[in-house]
């Protein structure tokens, strides 16, 4: 009886370990890869990216960090120009709103919302921008439905900054 007791004991204790997310890091971040996402690493960034059959997709870059701009709104803007309108077709050439003030892991977080278009659908990209000391770094995520809110919600959630 003792022994069948500390089977199911291990039993559940690899069970339990098993069934919690890992944690990775890339730069300054602390992550948990979506679930289902294709995860592609380049030298200064990690992409997740998901496409469905329908042309829907969902695209979450984390950016490596850089030295921070004179203030947060010349970071934002040359965020915004190097990772959004240099990159997407028919993007915004500014956002068309910016919240910023929050506090993200001690980082001062920007995010900034506007639109671009794929095949001709209009799409949104985000651009979370954090701040810290002398130090800058950006998330972008870009979705062309908003099937996708639940995994950005969800990426969102278990994504950490390095204190």
């Amino acid at each position: 009886m003792t022994r069948y007791i500390l089977q199911l004991f291990i039993a559940t204790i690899l069970f339990v370990s098993g069934s919690i997310a890992q944690s990775d890091s890339f730069d300054v971040y602390k992550y948990e890869a979506p679930e289902f996402f294709t995860e592609s690493e380049s030298p200064s960034s990690l992409q997740f990216s998901m496409k469905n059959n329908d042309t829907s997709f969902c695209i979450i870059t984390l950016h490596k960090s850089s030295p921070a701009k004179a203030d947060l709104m010349k970071d934002v803007t040359s965020q915004w120009n190097q990772q959004v309108v240099k990159r997407l077709n028919c993007a915004d050439k500014k956002p068309g709103k910016i919240t910023t003030e929050q506090l993200w892991d001690g980082w001062v977080s920007t995010l900034a919302i506007g639109n671009f278009y794929h095949n001709k659908k209009k799409c949104v990209v985000m651009l979370n921008s954090f701040r810290k000391n002398k130090t800058s770094v950006c998330a972008v995520f870009e979705i062309s439905d908003k099937i996708f809110k639940g995994p950005i919600e969800q990426f969102s959630k278990n994504l950490h900054l390095n204190k």
